[in-house]
């Protein structure tokens, strides 16, 4: 049960994280993020690029102050400086003239004579009305402040110039008013004037949102800007750049101490100068002439290309290699970017590009490569416990660990049991296979269980027989080991044959110490790791023996440090085809002390080298012990004996 809702999480979590990061993408939070850090990004990417030649700025600025002798603060100065300004304009061809300075009072006659003069007789100026909010009773409203009178009523005509302002950036302005849908701002007045059929291009402003987005061109002064004062005194190169262009007149700085009407936005600098009020009104004019300014897709637009970008990170990074998962997941980031880029540049369509890449590319990819990774651990982990079953731990973790088979053996000394069962081949005949694989199943629970308990490796296992080793023993302390899993066994399958009486299986057992090589033994696409050497062929001889001699278990004395109490020494063996012969004991299961006495004494003289008297002696023991295995064989074969007392094994 918690497998499988662990595994319904898994594959729930990456389309919840998706519907997350598209909820997330369509909601103000999501789109402030995307046009704080996703709009900087492309702007910056981007670069400056030319402004319109249909539009140029003049700029207020502290230099053009101390050119004409005026004061630094521009309510000080005479209207006069104004009206030279709108004359030069005119005589210079300027197409509107748009003021972001407020007219508020009048000031000295004169001057303020002289600037209604110009205005009137330039007849395209177009002047900033200042909306104000004020709060009643608790109640807010807001109205307009037109410029002074005089100016007001020469103007060619007045409105307000409002830039969005969340919370401390410009990236938008508005067309219309927000408070007064019906009415258009400073930038979409210019334009309107500017157009053929002014009812169309009403009904076309009032289609569009309030506040589309700035398609900035770059930083301070990138909209071509004359000085003022340059302006002022007739300058032909100043004359040359305003020619038939729309002139927006307002503060913009050249440095950052001279900076009154600055605006936050994507190309401010290191320095910290902003681009000016004037110069943002200027760019929301150009992009409205040009059709330049940024398009953008509706919230839900966003979210599912989000949500698509995020999904298809999510299926490289989950079904590729972790390779070729993290050059998908790159790639895709890497496409979403230049596909970003490309409508931004290319089409002026803004795109996500923050929420799309840097948070849903990675967290997908991320999961996704987490997902693999964690099904790899898995499968990794089952087929371990499976092939634990088959293969030693060390030698799993290096086949995991490696490419290929490790074409490198190992070589050890190691301890080899081998076991046996008897009667097997009649059993295999009488039982159907399911019931022989049932049977067989039940003793190798007898047999294997305490021979992994102690540390020992299954090396094969084949039909009834099981040859297991233990590579880290001491030879001469194996038996302080083996002795607990021999009996083990021993009780395992006694209560085997006990619950299984028709179809009991007596096994026996060698035990047997030797230089082997471990590993992996085969050719083209079959291999199998076992071991290798002469103890596995001696060891099987010794659990053979047992038939001949009588015996359950046999132990050589490679194993042993010195004379075991539990164990019974039965004499030096050859066996066919062998050339060294070796001592074999094997368990004390008949208690008693005459026959054990009778019969280590016998193989002491046979080892003697005293044949007739060991000879006598064994036919003795025989007589009082005729059941006794051991005895018997040595009865039948002592004539055989050679060298000190060497008794050969008739056959394998």
């Amino acid at each position: 049960m918690l497998h499988r809702t662990r595994n319904l999480i898994a594959a729930i979590t990456p389309y919840f994280m998706v519907v997350v990061l598209a909820i997330w993408s369509m909601s103000p939070w999501g789109m402030a993020l995307e046009q704080r850090l996703g709009l900087d990004v492309l702007f910056k990417v981007r670069g400056p690029v030319a402004s319109p030649d249909n539009v140029a700025v003049v700029a207020i600025t502290r230099n053009s102050a101390r050119e004409l002798g005026l004061s630094e603060k521009l309510y000080q100065w005479s209207r006069q400086a104004h009206a030279d300004l709108v004359e030069s304009l005119a005589d210079a061809g300027a197409r509107y003239i748009v003021f972001d300075v407020f007219f508020e009072t009048g000031r000295e006659p004169e001057g303020d004579e002289a600037l209604r003069l110009a205005i009137e007789r330039a007849g395209n100026v177009l002047l900033f009305s200042r909306s104000q909010k004020e709060v009643q009773n608790g109640i807010e409203t807001e109205s307009f402040l037109n410029p002074y009178k005089p100016f007001y009523q020469a103007a060619m005509d007045t409105a307000p110039l409002i830039l969005p302002k969340v919370p401390a950036r410009v990236s938008r302005f508005f067309i219309r008013h927000p408070s007064f849908q019906n009415l258009s701002t400073l930038p979409a007045r210019v334009w309107l004037l500017e157009q053929n059929d002014s009812v169309a291009a009403g009904s076309r402003l009032q289609s569009m949102r309030p506040d589309p987005l700035l398609n900035l061109y770059g930083p301070p002064r990138t909209i071509n800007t004359v000085e003022f004062s340059e302006v002022v005194r007739r300058s032909p190169q100043a004359f040359e750049q305003l020619a038939g262009r729309v002139v927006f007149v307002g503060y913009s700085a050249e440095d950052q101490p001279d900076q009154r009407d600055g605006f936050y936005t994507s190309f401010t600098g290191s320095d910290g100068l902003d681009v000016g009020g004037v110069e943002l009104a200027a760019t929301a004019y150009a992009n409205l002439s040009t059709n330049a300014w940024l398009q953008e897709w509706l919230p839900w637009q966003n979210g599912m290309l989000v949500m698509a970008i995020g999904l298809i990170s999510f299926v490289v990074a989950r079904y590729l290699t972790p390779l070729g998962a993290a050059a998908g997941v790159a790639g895709v980031a890497l496409l979403a970017s230049v596909f970003s880029y490309g409508a931004f540049s290319g089409l002026n369509l803004w795109l996500p590009w923050f929420n799309a890449v840097v948070l849903a590319v990675p967290l997908c990819g991320g999961l996704g490569m987490w997902l693999r990774s964690r099904e790899l651990f898995n499968q990794k982990q089952r087929l371990q416990w499976a092939f634990g079953k088959y293969l030693p731990r060390d030698e799993l973790e290096r086949l995991v660990s490696q490419r290929g088979l490790p074409a490198v053996r190992d070589y050890h000394y190691s301890v080899c049991m081998v076991t046996d069962a008897e009667g097997y081949s009649r059993l295999s005949e009488s039982l159907s296979p399911v019931e022989l694989a049932e049977l067989m199943q039940a003793y190798y629970h007898a047999i294997i269980p305490p021979i992994r308990k102690s540390g020992g490796i299954i090396s094969d296992v084949a039909g009834d027989g099981v040859i297991a080793l233990w590579l880290h023993l001491d030879r001469h302390n194996a038996w302080a080991t083996l002795q607990t899993v021999v009996e083990a066994i021993n009780q395992n399958i006694d209560q085997f044959n006990r619950q299984h009486p028709d179809r009991a299986l007596p096994t026996r057992i060698g035990i047997h110490c030797g230089e082997i090589a471990m590993g992996h033994f085969g050719a083209m696409d079959h291999h199998e790791f076992r071991a290798m050497g002469d103890i596995i062929n001696t060891t099987s001889r010794l659990e053979g023996a047992n038939k001949q001699l009588g015996t359950r278990v046999l132990v050589s004395e490679d194993c042993l440090d010195s004379q075991v109490d539990s164990l019974r020494y039965l004499g030096c063996f050859q066996f066919v085809g062998k050339q060294t012969p070796l001592r074999i004991f094997t368990l004390k299961e008949n208690p008693d002390p005459v026959l054990l006495k009778q019969y280590q004494l016998a193989i002491l003289k046979l080892e003697a080298g005293q044949g007739d008297a060991a000879a006598k002696l064994f036919d003795s023991v025989f007589r009082y012990y005729p059941e006794d295995g051991p005895t018997q064989f040595v009865v039948q074969n002592i004539s055989n004996a050679f060298g000190k007392g060497i008794i050969p094994f008739s056959s394998k």
